[in-house]
Order: structure tokens, then sequence, then C-alpha cells
């Protein structure tokens, strides 16, 4: 049975709160909606639901600083 549930407050603070960290199919089943249901909403509230690696979430790769400067020169900026 296809029919539109409004999104109440809780669902939408649930939403926003999921959005980025979960793949979009991992939101929807916990909001019990349809992965394009979630899509349609999290645009409409102008939500990214990408999501990116762990390792790469603050740092480099496992945690490893990834500046491209040698850090024994000084800079002469």
């Amino acid at each position: 049975m296809n029919t539109r549930r409004p999104w109440s407050e809780d669902d939408i603070a649930k939403l926003k709160s999921l959005a980025g960290a979960l793949p979009v199919i991992e939101v929807a089943a916990k909001l019990h909606r349809s992965p394009a249901a979630v899509a349609a909403e999290a645009s409409k509230l102008g939500l990214s639901l990408r999501t990116r690696p762990r390792h790469f979430a603050r740092s480099g790769r496992n945690g490893v600083n990834v500046s491209t400067e040698d850090p024994n020169q000084r800079s002469t900026r």
C-alpha cells in the first residue's frame, strides 16, 4: 500500500541526526520509510545524505596528517 505519511518533527529531527552518518538505506529503515522518501525530504531540508569513509573523516588515512609540506622546513611566508 502506497500512502503518504506526513513527516513529524521527531522524524525530521532523526533524519537530521542520521543524514550523512549512515547510508540512505539504513536511514530509511530506521525511519520506516522508503529510501526515495528519505532522499526527497533530505533534499527539501537541504541536507546531504553523502557519507564519508570513516578513515578520511577528520584527518588523513589512519589518522595520519596528510600535509604536503615538509614539517622539518620552516615556512618563508
